[in-house]
């Protein structure tokens, strides 16, 4: 990979962001003792299929995406310490992959075409297993890999000039952890965000499934220059899974929602046939066919705070695809929740890019009452990226969504990267 010369020192958030100490009184979005994911009310809507569009002009451009790339397997100098001849050549394939695939990319156009971000010296790029990224503020981020490792980076575009193109550099800041509890599992998903009192949270859970109904919560002051959370205000509480299924992940991939007084927590569950039930796919086709439908299912779904006892809504279903990112796309007027981008992880079949249309669902004289999930329309986000970088689209397995930062601003106006 390249190494460009090093950036200026790492950013500061904006003055109206500084933190409030906790008071004596909770936090409306405090997770301690909590239950996300409970008491689901309503009608759960039938599941969608995949319905391909030509392009999607509601993705924003310049949205940070991290795939869930980089070997687990033992080092090379590892294994040839242990002597284990076998071991080492079969892993020489995988590392010398490592150094091109993608770990972290910002979405480029409206096809879903994924440009890499290879510049930099930040500990993102060599990151193993992303399952997760937020933005913390502006052009700085975290990302968080399974086994619970935080990744704390900015990102600054160098304009093109007549002797190089325009590209994405990754400041190094942090490099932390979160804790898990003793025996969990690995991290699954994880949510940025300043609660009511402008604190930066921390948000993190474990995946459930494997024959378990529920999952972990942890949620905790966040210090991005550290990358790690006060481990003296953990907060503990639990996610249950929506459908009752524990061949269903608990959590895939999530998001915090903080508009007044009301709090929500978005969530998707995942089921992947082909771990729990020895379902196969069927690699000649895409995610529209029978065999592939009943292999990956997803459930989008949010827990609301706020106005009075906490509820679960099932927004949505999805059958052929793994839901593992979202990103919420408010509205700059009320701050509502108008649209869901959805980014899949569909293991050979590669990944898809859609937008979720949501409506308020109303009645005259007696307000609002939920949502209403319109037809989602989809992408082909591996195909499209890689005929524009080469790498394989197994490889585009989309594990997190960030918004994008004052960068993208370049980007539209017609700089490359």
């Amino acid at each position: 990979k390249q190494r460009r010369h090093a950036k200026p020192s790492a950013p500061q958030p904006p003055k109206h962001h500084t933190p409030v100490p906790m008071g004596v009184c909770a936090s409306k979005t405090s997770t301690a003792d909590t239950l996300i994911g409970g008491r689901v009310v309503g009608t759960t809507p039938p599941p969608f299929g995949v319905t391909w569009a030509d392009r999607l002009i509601d993705a924003p451009i310049g949205t940070v995406v991290c795939f869930d790339n980089g070997s687990k397997k033992k080092s090379m100098m590892s294994l040839a310490l242990e002597g284990d001849a076998k071991k080492l050549r079969e892993n020489v394939g995988a590392k010398l992959l490592d150094n091109i695939l993608p770990r972290i990319g910002i979405i480029w156009n409206e096809l879903g075409v994924v440009k890499p971000i290879v510049h930099g010296n930040a500990s993102v790029l060599d990151a193993i297993d992303l399952e997760c990224i937020s933005q913390v503020f502006g052009n700085t981020y975290v990302a968080t890999s399974s086994n619970g490792n935080t990744h704390v980076f900015s990102l600054s575009y160098n304009f093109p000039t007549c002797v190089d193109y325009g590209f994405l550099y990754a400041e190094h800041i942090a490099q932390g952890h979160l804790p898990s509890p003793p025996g969990a599992g690995e991290i699954e998903a994880t949510a940025v965000f300043r609660n009511d009192k402008s604190e930066l949270m921390m948000l993190w859970t474990g995946r459930g499934g494997d024959s378990l109904k529920e999952s972990w919560t942890r949620q905790a002051p966040f210090d991005y220059m550290t990358g790690s959370v006060d481990e003296s205000k953990i907060e503990i509480g639990r996610m249950v899974g929506v459908t009752g299924n524990p061949k269903w992940r608990t959590a895939s991939s999530m998001q915090v929602h903080v508009n007044g007084p009301v709090v929500e927590f978005w969530f998707t569950s995942v089921y992947d046939g082909t771990e729990s039930d020895g379902k196969t796919l069927d690699a000649t086709s895409d995610q529209t066919a029978p065999q592939n439908k009943a292999a990956f299912k997803t459930v989008l779904a949010k827990t609301t705070f706020g106005l009075g006892p906490s509820y679960t809504d099932i927004i949505a279903q999805y059958e052929g695809i793994k839901v593992e990112a979202i990103l919420l796309l408010k509205d700059t007027g009320d701050n509502k929740v108008k649209a869901v981008l959805l980014g899949s992880d569909d293991e050979i079949m590669g990944s898809l890019l859609g937008v979720q249309p949501l409506q308020e669902a109303k009645v005259a004289g007696m307000g609002n009452f939920g949502l209403n999930a319109g037809t989602p329309r989809f992408v082909n986000l591996a195909e499209n990226s890689m005929y524009e970088t080469f790498v394989p689209k197994s490889k585009f397995g989309t594990s997190g969504f960030a918004p994008a930062g004052s960068f993208a601003s370049a980007i539209i106006n017609g700089g490359r990267v």
